[in-house]
């Protein structure tokens, strides 16, 4: 509820008005408390507050300490949303009006032990009033505010496969889901391009990997070339979902977190189970979209998984699952070959499978077919895209302007991000041209040792 407290007072920050229902006693954090008194004074005299009017004014009053300091208040804006305030203020109000009544039924029952009769009637109409007051609450959203609300963009931590919420990986035992998480770690922690195409976003990890050791992870990292990392960090160690969301709490740089396995992390006996399933996964969904983290949850499949037509029910329990996840991925591969699929379904983003090929001199997957990508492009370098597989020449941006209809700048533009996603590439200034998958696969696979050869030399 803090986190929430602190977004109401960012959004008055960023010009939203209060509510007069709203106090300082409404707020549980002392802190948060001073700063509401100190933004109310301020607005009432005419001066809408920022951050800057808000720090030296908490400083003039010696109350900067007792407000969580500089650092607390410079972070008060971040996810505030003033066109959300209402929502935000109606939380803060029912989480108050729930202290009220414990602390109010704490209070009737040391006045029924002490048989103190005033104290108890004061007791049941304190009661009374908070049950009417809840009880005549506005429900849900009008849709015309529903249109008008504003939400952060989506947060896509690698392209079109993870963002924030809950994603699951299903995928038959040793088949490589291990080593395709380490490759998720290493692409996030340094920013590189997942699977040699897929855009990562810098970010820190916590990789639970609950079925292997810190000795094996080593060698596996060692085999991939990889010999060093930033902030992410690996657990090899079980817990429970109410200590993962308190570490997750007190540690936000982790903005990733790898689960290897579902079964070891929650400890159950039965993936069959569906209320088991469905339990597990949703306490983990309910971490994710509370403290705004991406989980990556890594699941066995059935043992029929291959012969399904719809990756969606290859995992245990999977009647279960699509329901509860945000997205769903499913690793396919034959024992015994190099190749693979990884099907990709969400409420995000469009079904897709990219094709796969193992490497096995640097123990890492990368993707071999284009068609793969199609889906990921917009129309405009989809219309770039078709034009060049249409004949095998160097294009100038003005002829694939010409073709298509679309203006030049526009052109130039979508082409350059196709260029860095290295589906073309530009063989001369104004031209471009169709990468083909090999060279592009034998490209990435070598980025990948010289960037390891580097490493190893510093």
């Amino acid at each position: 509820m803090n986190s929430t407290e602190a977004i109401i007072l960012g959004c008055y920050l960023s010009g939203a008005q209060i509510n007069p229902a709203i106090t300082a006693s409404v707020f549980q954090s002392e802190a948060h408390k001073i700063i509401f008194n100190v933004i109310r004074e301020l607005k009432a005299k005419g001066i809408d507050p920022d951050l800057m009017v808000l720090a030296d004014e908490l400083s003039n009053r010696g109350l900067i300490d007792k407000a969580g300091g500089y650092d607390k208040i410079a972070a008060l804006t971040n996810g505030a949303y003033p066109s959300n305030i209402a929502f935000y203020e109606t939380e803060v109000l029912r989480a108050y009006q729930r202290r009220s009544a414990i602390e109010t039924v704490i209070e009737l029952k040391e006045s029924l032990e002490n048989c103190h009769f005033p104290d108890i009637e004061n007791a049941i109409k304190k009661l009374s009033e908070l049950t009417t007051v809840e009880a005549q609450k506005e429900r849900g959203i009008l849709f015309s505010d529903l249109l008008k609300k504003a939400f952060p963009p989506d947060n896509w931590l690698i392209t079109c496969l993870i963002t924030t919420g809950l994603t699951i990986l299903t995928g038959a035992s040793k088949i490589g889901k291990s080593w395709l998480c380490l490759q998720i770690v290493a692409a996030l922690d340094q920013e590189l391009f997942f699977l040699g195409s897929l855009r990562a976003q810098k970010c820190d990890v916590l990789y639970l990997s609950l079925e292997d050791t810190e000795k094996r992870i080593q060698g596996r990292l060692q085999k991939q070339g990889i010999t060093t990392f930033n902030g992410s960090k690996l657990e090899t160690k079980r817990c429970t979902p109410s200590a993962l969301r308190a570490y997750l709490k007190a540690n936000p740089q982790f903005k990733v977190i790898i689960i290897d396995t579902f079964q070891k992390f929650m400890g159950l006996d039965d993936l069959n189970n569906y209320a088991e399933t469905v339990n597990g996964m949703s306490a983990l969904k309910e971490i994710a979209d509370e403290l705004d983290r991406a989980i990556l949850v890594i699941h066995h499949t059935r043992k029929s998984a291959e012969i399904d037509s719809d990756h969606l029910q290859s995992g245990l329990g999977s009647t279960g699952l699509p329901g509860t996840a945000d997205q769903i991925m499913t690793l396919r591969r034959k024992r015994g070959s190099a190749e693979a699929t990884l099907q990709v379904s969400g409420r995000d983003v469009e079904d897709t499978t990219y094709s796969l090929i193992w490497d096995k001199d640097i123990c890492s997957w990368s993707i071999t077919q284009q068609e793969a990508l199609k889906p990921l492009l917009s129309e405009v370098q989809q219309q770039i895209l078709d034009l060049l597989e249409s004949e095998a020449k160097n294009w100038t941006t003005n002829e694939i302007a010409e073709k298509t209809g679309i203006k030049r700048y526009e052109i130039s533009r979508q082409a350059r991000d196709l260029a860095a996603q290295g589906i073309i590439e530009k063989p001369v200034y104004g031209q471009w041209r169709l990468k083909s998958p090999e060279l592009a696969d034998q490209e990435a696979r070598e980025a990948v040792k010289e960037f390891a050869q580097a490493k190893a030399v510093t």
